[in-house]
């Protein structure tokens, strides 16, 4: 939807005393002469809000939009910006110095200015407690869209979707959705859309204090590797990362072969001389998909070179005397070679492989400019106005494959794509982590540095199981939550020998049943799980019809306490 709304620019500085209740921020005065104190600020959809300036918070701030479900959704969602400075440089938003915290729901922030710079961060943290953004979207910007500086509290950003974080040139760097120079004590990520990015998180230092939980994320065109994983604990668990670390590896193109950054997917951490004990230490890299357009193979094919060695791991002494001291650096199945095949992919693989060949083999050429229309614009006298919003991607998919592959047997990615799905992820989300942690010293792939060529990237063999509901089907269990005894419902459409398993979380078989011959029909079989823990499970029925096919069907069932 397009629409132009006028912004009048108020230069007139008065007195503003924030209300104990919600504050409405007007439209006619910048944003940054209105927040003067603590306090929940309030937004309205449809309307553009505009700094003239950087806010300082030493003070806890909300800034909140209407609640009207997920923003991809919402048709006009409230729009702030930034004027440019006097010499026509972007300027950041928001810094929190001591004292402040931020708190952003329910807004488009945008990058862009009139001029056609960009920002080079929404927010930084030098000096606050916490940051925490939820169901926003941040637009065009070159540096981190996020950053901490400062140990603080919490970094939390969940339902948020970042759409063209690139550096305008043939630079790899830059463009973070966040970047950690210090980690938090508790940093979440969770159910966010990343469309076009340099890297992804990064660079917590030698900092161990952090529990970090990356979660159910879709990570769409990732510029360059270097997905830096360093904490006392790091969860990386059912993600998208699509062409993920694009503009590959040429060594011959390159005066720093070694360079981690240009090769791999993650550094994790080579700071062990700064840890006593080693065992507080723990990682989950696990049953995440890594995938790239046929495009960029078909260019690394072409001229040499590729993208990712066969590890996840940056091969370092460090890191590799790291790990064989510690036995909870654990990695799941990772998939790959697996297209989603997303409801609407933004279409643009043919300019990253330009991208691509501009950067390694032609730098002198015109830069090749990837990025999808930006939500926002200006028109002919420099007034801002939706663009192309909301944008033209749906990365829902329709691989049954991957829309069960996660540690919770729920879809990979972002879930706010899978609404059924996220429901059951929030509502079980206690128990899922939990499970996580009981598989870093349960797991059965274990990343062993000494054998490193031999952990490549997990590809599943091609599934003879067929999903077909006129063949097979369930109308799954009752009663669902269980305790004890639940009843399974499914029906056949022809002759087959069918069997039933049942796996917890961490992808373990807890029961299964004999291959029974089974007319077609409709079939109630009572499960008794009076002895297994309560949460989540998925349970599987096979059948080997009679025309020599395996027909499968899933659900997802919890026992409860």
């Amino acid at each position: 939807m397009k629409g132009t709304i006028t912004l009048l620019f108020a230069f007139t500085i008065g007195l503003f005393s924030v209300a104990s209740a919600q504050t409405a921020l007007d439209p006619n005065q910048f944003v940054n002469t209105q927040i003067t104190g603590p306090g929940v600020y309030t937004v309205e959809s449809g309307v553009f809000y505009a700094f003239d300036g950087r806010i300082d918070l030493t003070f806890d701030v909300t800034i909140q939009g209407p609640d009207n479900g997920w923003i991809m959704n919402e048709a006009t969602p409230p729009v702030f910006l930034n004027t440019p400075a006097a010499d026509g440089s972007a300027r950041n938003f928001f810094e929190l110095k001591e004292g402040g915290s931020l708190t952003l729901k329910n807004i488009l922030l945008s990058g862009a200015n009139n001029n056609d710079e960009v920002v080079g961060n929404f927010v930084a943290n030098t000096g606050g407690s916490k940051m925490i953004v939820d169901n926003c979207v941040f637009t065009d910007w070159q540096d981190f869209a996020l950053r901490n500086q400062n140990k603080g509290d919490s970094i939390s950003i969940t339902n948020c979707v970042f759409i063209n974080g690139v550096r305008l040139r043939y630079s790899p760097w830059g463009g973070f959705p966040l970047r950690m120079d210090v980690a938090c004590d508790n940093v979440v990520m969770e159910n966010n859309s990343v469309v076009n990015s340099g890297r992804l998180l990064a660079n917590s230092g030698p900092f161990h204090n952090a529990s970090v939980q990356e979660m159910h994320n879709t990570y769409l065109n990732q510029t360059v590797a270097g997905h830096e994983q360093r904490a006392d604990e790091f969860i990386t668990a059912n993600n998208i990362f699509y062409n993920f670390h694009f503009i590959g590896y040429k060594t011959e193109f390159h005066s720093s072969p070694n360079n981690t950054y240009d090769s791999y997917f993650t550094t994790w951490n080579y700071f062990a001389d700064s840890k006593n004990s080693l065992d507080s230490i723990s990682l989950y890299l696990g049953q995440n998909l890594f995938y790239r357009d046929q495009e960029i193979l078909d260019f690394f094919a072409t001229v040499g070179g590729d993208s990712l060695a066969p590890s996840l791991l940056w091969e370092h002494p460090d890191v590799d005397s790291f790990i064989i001291a510690d036995d909870n650096y654990t990695i799941g199945a990772n998939y790959a070679d697996m297209d989603p095949g997303f409801t609407m992919h933004p279409g643009n693989a043919q300019a990253i492989a330009s991208h691509i060949n501009g950067h390694w083999i032609d730098p002198t050429s015109d830069w090749v400019d990837w990025r999808i229309p930006s939500p926002v614009s200006f028109d002919g006298s420099g007034q801002p106005q939706y663009n192309s919003w909301p944008p033209a991607f749906d990365l829902s998919y329709s691989n049954t494959f991957l829309q069960t592959a996660g540690t919770d047997g729920l879809a990979l990615g972002d879930l706010n794509w899978f609404p059924e799905d996220k429901a059951e992820f929030v509502a079980n989300r206690e128990s899922i982590v939990a499970a996580i942690r009981d598989s870093m010293t349960m797991a059965v792939e274990v990343y062993d540095p000494l054998t490193m060529d031999q952990t490549p990237l997990v590809t599943p063999l091609t599934s003879t199981e067929e999903v077909d509901p006129t063949q097979l089907s369930s109308s799954g269990n009752f009663p669902n939550p269980f305790n004890g005894i639940t009843t399974i419902n499914f029906g056949l459409q022809q002759h087959a020998k069918v069997s039933l398993s049942v796996f917890n979380l961490l992808g373990q078989r807890v029961y299964e049943s004999t291959n029974q011959d089974l007319a077609p029909g409709n079939y109630q079989f009572n499960f008794d799980g009076s002895n297994l823990s309560s949460g989540m499970y998925v349970y599987k029925i096979v059948a080997r019809g009679r025309d020599g096919r395996n027909y499968v069907t899933t659900n997802r069932m919890i026992r409860s306490k």
